[in-house]
């Protein structure tokens, strides 16, 4: 892992990203990619008398903002120990980031939950990020002070293609962990059995636990969560939206239930 990408927003949960971002690049000696979308706003005239476009929205106080944060985040990477540059771009952060993800090992993102401009919550972006994005995602608790790369890792395995992307993109950090925990809930998959994800991390040098924990559907996410805080886990590797996205958001499911209610930070793919 040498290249991390971190959404800069001035929200609830940018401080407990950054650092867990300076935290984890330190650890494998990456480079930080600071990723701000901008507002800034070019006028224009719309209509057929060429009139002003009008808005209530003051562009110019929120760009001021956007600059006066980021002079304050430039000050504290100065006094770090870590690369790092400095990227902006128009648009919406999810499709920014995605776009920029594309040479990339990790993207950060912080842990919503699920409310659109609830004052100063993180975006409800990690879900769009980690179906379009094309590395891992890590989706961090605002509550996050730290992240130890040293401590174990808890790999939820269910057989998906997903599951297995997860497994492959977080190979890095799963190398660093001194334990991998790798655990199923419920049966086993005949046509993918866990023991295969176990194989194929040994061969890549990690040892694995494996944990076969009873329980079923929606019991899944609580189930994996509540093993993972038990074994003090520095985060929780997962395939993101194994089943359809809408069958998801109209259902539930272990990413959505997670995505809105982790306690430790998720370790993502798709």
């Amino acid at each position: 892992m040498k290249t991390i990408l971190l959404h800069v927003f001035e929200d609830s949960g940018f401080d407990s990203r950054l650092q867990v971002a300076l935290d984890i690049a330190r650890s494998h000696a990456a480079h930080l990619t600071c990723v701000q979308p901008t507002t800034q706003f070019a006028p224009m005239s719309f209509g057929p008398l060429g009139g002003d476009f009008v808005t209530g929205i003051n562009f110019e106080d929120m760009d001021a903002a956007e600059r006066a944060h980021r002079e304050r985040v430039e000050m504290r990477l100065k006094e770090e120990d870590v690369s790092w540059d400095w990227q902006t771009g128009l648009g919406d952060p999810a499709t920014l980031l995605t776009e920029r993800s594309r040479l990339a090992d990790l993207v950060i993102v912080s842990q919503s939950y699920g409310k659109r401009n609830a004052g100063d919550e993180p975006l409800p972006i990690a879900g769009d990020v980690a179906i379009y994005g094309h590395c891992a995602i890590l989706v961090v608790p605002t509550e996050k002070t730290s992240f130890d790369c040293q401590a174990p890792i808890v790999v939820g395995w269910n057989g998906s293609a997903e599951a297995a992307k997860a497994v492959r993109m977080s190979l890095s950090m799963l190398n660093m962990a001194s334990d991998v925990h790798l655990v199923t809930v419920g049966d086993d998959s005949g046509d993918f059995p866990h023991i295969a994800a176990s194989t194929y991390l040994a061969r890549h040098g990690v040892s694995t636990v494996l944990h076969e924990l009873k329980g079923k559907g929606n019991e899944a996410s609580d189930i994996i969560a509540d093993f993972a805080v038990e074994k003090n886990a520095a985060a929780l590797v997962m395939g993101a939206y194994g089943h359809s996205r809408l069958r998801e958001t109209l259902f539930g499911g272990v990413t959505k239930h997670l995505l809105n209610d982790t306690r430790i930070p998720l370790l993502m793919g798709h």
